[in-house]
């Protein structure tokens, strides 16, 4: 009976149990979308976006084909209502890609595929997939300690960037006050923290601390490679963690 309940979770969460406790996300070696939005309770045009990247949770692209992840900005607190979930260091990001991308200015809502801007129109487009074979990302995770490997396709020495974000999914918030007042807002995938370390040979081991992360129903793992200093994924990962230590 424990078998087959540990083999459900293993199909559930899109990843292996390789112990009683442990669990490893693997991507293919072809490259897997992630999807970045950039989103804030103080924007009065995010709540479509945000409703169309909630929609993932149940899609069976989820984890295999797409990682979603929101980061929330700090840019509109100032219209009425601090958003709780918004860092400084999102909107740096979102800066960074602005200026690869050659962008004059940064907004909400604002989608990010692969690190290119990507405009849903009525948000009625698909998710675009690339068929580029960038490498394997494999990453284990148990009580709190993350080890991960990169086998790259390119075979150049580099020095690579592992990004791991702890993600909250089923979070309310009640928005008393700006653009959104009155709104009962539904948030998945948003980033709670971020933990970056680079290295030369494509291995890392990382402590993530849980302990003061905010309440979530759910929480999930994603993890993505990039060049060193630079901001657009290569390769990236993610899945479901049953609870946090």
């Amino acid at each position: 009976m424990l078998h087959r309940y540990r083999l459900f979770y293993s199909l559930l969460l899109g990843s292996v149990v390789i112990n009683a406790h442990a669990f490893e996300f693997k991507s293919a070696l072809q490259q897997t979308t992630l999807l970045e939005l950039y989103t804030s309770e103080g924007c009065s045009s995010c709540p479509p976006a945000e409703a169309y990247l909630n929609t993932l949770k149940n899609d069976t692209r989820l984890w295999k084909d797409v990682v979603p992840v929101a980061f929330h900005v700090d840019y509109w607190d100032y219209l009425g209502w601090q958003d709780r979930f918004a860092r400084p260091e999102h909107r740096v990001r979102q800066e960074a890609y602005a200026a690869i991308n050659k962008q004059n200015t940064i907004y909400t809502p604002a989608f990010f595929i692969n690190g290119k801007p990507w405009r849903r129109g009525l948000f009625g487009g698909d998710i675009a997939t690339s068929t580029n074979q960038t490498g394997v990302l494999q990453v284990s995770y148990e009580h709190g300690k993350l080890a991960a490997n990169f086998h790259s396709s390119d075979k150049t020495k580099k020095h690579w960037t592992l990004h791991v974000t702890l993600l909250g999914l089923g979070l309310m918030s009640n928005i008393e006050a700006g653009e959104n007042s009155g709104r009962h807002s539904a948030h998945e995938f948003v980033v709670l923290q971020t933990q970056s370390a680079v290295s030369n040979d494509g291995q890392w081991q990382m402590h993530i601390n849980t302990k003061n992360v905010m309440p979530a129903e759910r929480y999930a793992l994603a993890a993505w490679i990039t060049k060193q200093n630079e901001p657009s994924p290569i390769q990236a990962v993610g899945g479901f963690l049953p609870q946090l230590d």
